[in-house]
C-alpha cells in the first residue's frame, strides 16, 4: 500500500487551501446563479411532491407516512433523511423551496471541494484542480441544487464517505476516521437505499487492498459498525411501527419487480400487477416481499428476457443523455454533450493510470456496485449522479497526463 509521508510545507498548505476554496466559491456561485435566474419555479424534478408532502406531513402531523404503489399509505416507501432534512428547512423557513435550494447549492459546492481533495490524494494538486473545477462546472451536478429530490445530499453525502475512506487508506489515518467514514456512508444509505450496501463493498475492498490483514478487518469491522450505528434508529423505528426488521425501505421489491416481469422493457416506467388480489390484506412490508417472489419467478421461468432487460438497463444507466421526460429536451442535450467527454477521459485514465490500479481501485468498486444494484433494479441516468466524482476524478487523471501537468503516473 502505498503511504503518504511527506509533509507539504507550510506555503504549500497555503497554496491547497486557495485551490480548495476557490473552487468551492466557484461552484457556488455557478449554482446560485442557476437556482436564483433560470431554474424553472415550483417543483422540479421526479418525485418532488411526494418528498415534500411527507416533509409536511412530519411537521403538521408529527408522523412519517408517503403514498405506496399500491394507492395506500406506508411508513417506509421512501428512504427517511431527506425528508427529514426538507421538514427541518420548512420548520425554521416555512413551506418555500428557496431554502432548500440554497442549502442544496452549498451541499453541491461542498462536494465540488471534496472531488478537488480525492483527486489531489491520488493525483496531486493539479489533478486535483481539474477535478474540482469539472465538477463546480459540469452541468448536471449543477441542475440537481434547484430540484427537490435526494441527488444533491446522496452526491454530497457519498462523495464525503468515499473521501474519508481514501484518506484513511492511503495516509494510513487513526480509527476515528474510519468511524467518519462509515457513519457518513450509512446518512448516504440513508438518503438512497442503494447506497447501504456500498459500505459491505468497502469492506471487502479493504480486506484486499490493505495489509496486514488483520489491521484491515479490524478498519472494516469500525467501519461497518459506524454505518450500523447510524442506520439503526431508523430500523429501530421500523420495527416498533412495522414489527419487522427494515433497515432500509419497503420499496426494495415493488422497484425489482417492476422491471423484472413480462411486461418490463428495461425503462424506469411505472405500474401495477394486473392481478391486484393476492396484495389483499397485506401489510407493507409482506406486499414488498411478495414484490419480491414475483420478481425472482420471472428470472427463474424467463432466464433469457430475465438477462436481456439486464442488459437494457445496463445501456439506459451508462446512456449519455438524460431522459428528456424527466429533464426536458434541452437539459437532455446539455447533458449529453457534458457527459460524454467526462466518459472518455475517466476511461482513459483507467488506461493511463493502471499502475495506480492498487489506489484507484476505490472508486472502480463504487463504480462497479453502483452500477449493479441498479441494473438489478431500476436504472435512469440520474441514479448515476453519486458517480460524477469517481468519474471527474479519473478524467482529471487522463487530462493531468494527456497536457502534463502533474507526475502522478511517476
Amino acid at each position: 500500500m502505498k503511504t503518504c509521508t511527506s509533509k507539504p510545507s507550510r506555503t504549500t498548505k497555503q497554496r491547497i487551501d486557495r485551490a480548495l476554496w476557490a473552487i468551492v466559491a466557484l461552484a457556488l456561485a455557478l449554482r446560485l446563479l442557476y437556482v436564483l435566474i433560470a431554474a424553472p419555479a415550483g417543483f422540479h424534478g421526479p418525485d418532488a411532491p411526494l418528498y415534500d408532502r411527507i416533509a409536511w406531513r412530519l411537521i403538521t402531523e408529527g408522523r412519517y407516512i408517503a403514498e405506496d404503489h399500491m394507492g395506500g399509505m406506508s411508513h417506509a416507501t421512501r428512504p427517511v433523511l431527506f425528508p427529514f432534512v426538507l421538514a427541518g428547512v420548512y420548520a425554521v423557513f416555512g413551506r418555500g423551496f428557496i431554502m432548500m435550494r440554497l442549502l442544496q447549492c452549498l451541499l453541491g459546492a461542498l462536494t465540488c471541494g471534496l472531488t478537488y481533495s480525492m483527486a489531489r490524494e491520488i493525483g496531486g494538486r493539479r489533478t486535483g484542480i481539474l477535478a474540482g473545477i469539472g465538477a463546480a462546472v459540469f452541468p448536471q451536478l449543477i441542475y440537481y441544487c434547484a430540484t427537490l429530490t435526494t441527488e444533491t445530499l446522496c452526491i454530497f453525502l457519498t462523495t464525503c464517505g468515499m473521501y474519508l475512506v481514501l484518506r484513511s487508506f492511503t495516509r494510513e489515518a487513526g480509527l476515528q476516521w474510519w468511524a467518519a467514514a462509515g457513519a457518513t456512508l450509512g446518512l448516504a444509505g440513508l438518503t438512497r437505499s442503494a447506497m447501504l450496501g456500498l459500505v459491505p463493498a468497502l469492506c471487502l475492498w479493504l480486506v484486499y487492498a490493505m495489509k496486514p490483514r488483520r489491521a484491515a478487518l479490524a478498519r472494516a469491522a469500525l467501519m461497518a459498525a459506524a454505518a450500523a450505528a447510524v442506520v439503526s434508529p431508523w430500523a429501530i423505528r421500523n420495527y416498533s411501527v412495522l414489527g419487522e426488521f427494515v433497515p432500509a425501505t419497503t420499496e426494495g421489491g415493488y422497484t425489482f419487480w417492476v422491471t423484472s416481469n413480462l411486461r418490463a422493457t428495461g425503462g424506469g416506467h411505472c405500474f401495477l400487477p394486473d392481478d391486484p388480489a393476492p396484495f389483499a390484506g397485506l401489510n407493507e412490508v409482506e406486499a414488498d416481499r411478495l414484490f419480491y417472489r414475483m420478481g425472482v419467478q420471472f428470472a427463474r421461468e424467463n432466464p433469457w428476457r430475465f438477462a436481456q432487460l439486464l442488459v437494457a438497463k445496463f445501456a439506459r444507466f451508462w446512456r449519455p443523455w438524460p431522459h428528456a421526460d424527466e429533464v426536458g429536451a434541452k437539459a437532455a442535450i446539455v447533458g449529453g454533450i457534458s457527459f460524454v467527454p467526462v466518459l472518455l477521459l475517466a476511461a482513459a485514465g483507467v488506461v493511463l493510470a493502471w499502475r495506480r490500479r492498487r489506489e484507484l481501485s476505490i472508486l472502480y468498486v463504487q463504480t462497479g456496485y453502483t452500477t449493479a444494484v441498479y441494473c438489478m433494479y431500476m436504472a435512469v441516468t440520474r441514479y448515476r449522479a453519486p458517480l460524477m466524482p469517481a468519474l471527474l476524478v479519473l478524467a482529471a487523471l487522463a487530462a493531468a497526463r494527456i497536457i502534463k501537468v502533474d507526475s502522478w503516473q511517476s
